[in-house]
C-alpha cells in the first residue's frame, strides 16, 4: 500500500529538517504529539555531506486483538533516517522487531519553502504485509495509524515557529 499526506507546517524549510536530525526534539515530538510508548535515540551523524540518524521506536498499543497475537508482545522497530545536506528530502526505512520477511514500512519526506517561515511536508509512504488474508487489514490499520500521527506532528511543529506568549 502507497500512500501520500501534505501538510503545511509554520516553520522553514531548513529548520524542519534540522528538527528531524534533532534527538531530543524528536523524543518529544513522538511522545508528545505522536503518543508512542518509548523512543530511544540510537545513532547520529550529521558531520558530513549525508546525514544518518537511527531510533527505536515502541508504538501505541492500541492493535487489533488479531495483529497483537500475530507478533505477540513488545512490538517496536528501528527507523533509519537519511538526509544529503541541502537536499529537500529525507528518507526513512522502519525495521520491525518481529516478522521482518512479512513487514516493509519506508518512507520519504519532501519539504518543500511555502514563504519565509512556513514549508509544504509531502510524506510519500510504502506499508506492505506479506500475510496471506490478513495482511490488507494490518497494512490499513498501519495506513491510519500514520496519518493520525502525521496529523499531530503537524501541528506540533507548526507550534515550534509561533513566538512564546509572555
Amino acid at each position: 500500500m502507497r500512500f501520500s499526506k501534505e501538510h503545511r507546517i509554520e516553520i522553514s524549510a531548513s529548520r524542519l529538517i534540522e528538527l528531524t536530525f534533532d534527538p531530543a526534539f524528536m523524543k518529544r515530538l513522538n511522545i508528545e504529539a505522536m503518543k508512542v510508548q518509548q523512543y530511544d535515540p540510537l545513532d547520529r551523524n550529521v558531520a558530513g555531506a549525508v546525514w544518518t540518524m537511527k531510533n527505536r521506536i515502541t508504538p501505541q498499543d492500541n492493535m487489533p486483538g488479531f495483529i497483537k497475537k500475530l507478533v505477540g508482545g513488545g512490538f517496536n522497530y528501528e527507523e533509519s533516517v537519511t538526509h544529503t545536506k541541502g537536499s529537500d528530502s529525507v528518507a526513512a526505512v522502519m525495521v520491525p522487531s518481529v516478522m521482518r520477511d512479512k513487514l516493509r514500512m519506508a518512507y520519504t519526506m519532501r519539504v518543500i519553502p511555502a514563504g519565509e517561515n512556513a514549508c509544504r511536508r509531502i510524506m510519500d509512504w510504502e506499508v506492505e504485509v506479506k500475510i496471506f488474508g490478513i495482511g490488507g487489514q494490518i497494512e490499513k490499520f498501519a495506513a491510519s495509524e500514520i496519518e493520525r500521527s502525521l496529523e499531530s506532528s503537524a501541528s506540533f511543529l507548526s507550534k515550534q515557529g509561533q513566538p512564546v506568549a509572555v
